[in-house]
């Protein structure tokens, strides 16, 4: 992989940057921050140019917009990326967002069974937000996040998803895969990013948008492997304060009779059917920012 197609694994900013977002949404309106954001956000692009790049030949190539649509769309695309980020500094400080459930009847029943289940979600919208606002008191979830990432994002996190019965796994070393199987074993639910390679050789094609697309195989090898339920999870910023959490299904009956291979590729393309139908929805939550397609 090259270098522009890596990622970090943490959020941006200092310690005392993060400690005063909090501060600030403590005692500043939200739409006030949200100003002073949208007056950042072009000086943002301008360092971060490669990802600036990235979501413009994102819009023209895989959207089909023309250029000043796209460049007008790169930045509400970073504004709006920069408004999640802040969501969840503001639900550090104790706000309050409507979150709207959309599937979640298929969530639901997976919750009551005594088998665990695997959730995939992706680098779009905000799936952060949804675990903040929503609880599974029935069955424990269980998150992968990044080693890398700032003590004050770990421990907010860990202060706001540990009152939901989430419980979050650091993928540091090869422990972190040792807690995942056993919490798969113990019937939890286990939550996991498919839309990234991290640096992994090992993925599998799909296409999304029209084009083809590498994503990891490891969820899709531990689903296939384990034969247990599959949703794609999702949750898109639709309004000041306001998400809709969506669940898709994504194993079927058909699954069955197929080779572990062949349900690796067949999930994978219902995965890429889910991003495709939450991209055509809602295109500038899309927070990939390298050149994903090849």
């Amino acid at each position: 992989m090259s270098e522009e197609r890596q990622w970090s694994g943490k959020t941006d900013g200092t310690l005392w940057m993060h400690k005063a977002l909090i501060s600030s949404f403590k005692i500043l309106p939200t739409g006030l921050i949200y100003f002073i954001m949208a007056l950042v956000v072009p000086f943002y692009m301008l360092i971060n140019h490669q990802g600036y790049l990235a979501i413009y030949h994102y819009l023209r190539q895989r959207h089909g917009q023309g250029p000043l649509k796209a460049f007008c769309g790169c930045f509400f695309n970073h504004f709006l990326f920069g408004a999640s980020l802040m969501d969840r500094f503001a639900a550090y400080a104790g706000r309050k967002f409507r979150v709207q459930k959309t599937g979640f009847d298929v969530f639901d029943s997976l919750v009551e069974q005594d088998h665990g289940f695997i959730m995939l979600s992706s680098h779009i919208g905000n799936a952060e937000m949804s675990g903040y606002m929503l609880s599974t008191p029935r069955k424990r979830m269980n998150a992968i996040t990044f080693p890398e990432e700032k003590s004050s994002v770990r421990s907010n996190r860990d202060r706001m998803l540990e009152t939901n019965n989430i419980r979050l796994i650091s993928a540091d070393g090869m422990d972190w895969l040792f807690t995942l199987n056993a919490a798969l074993s113990d019937g939890e639910i286990v939550s996991i990013h498919a839309d990234r390679l991290f640096g992994s050789s090992k993925a599998l094609t799909v296409k999304i948008l029209g084009a083809e697309a590498k994503i990891p195989m490891g969820p899709f090898n531990l689903a296939a492997s384990r034969g247990l339920p599959v949703t794609a999870s999702f949750c898109m910023k639709t309004g000041y304060k306001s998400y809709e959490a969506i669940q898709y299904r994504l194993d079927t009956p058909e699954m069955e009779t197929m080779s572990k291979r062949e349900k690796m590729d067949y999930l994978a393309a219902r995965y890429a059917a889910a991003v495709n139908e939450i991209l055509g929805k809602w295109p500038l939550q899309w927070y990939n920012f390298f050149e994903f397609w090849d």
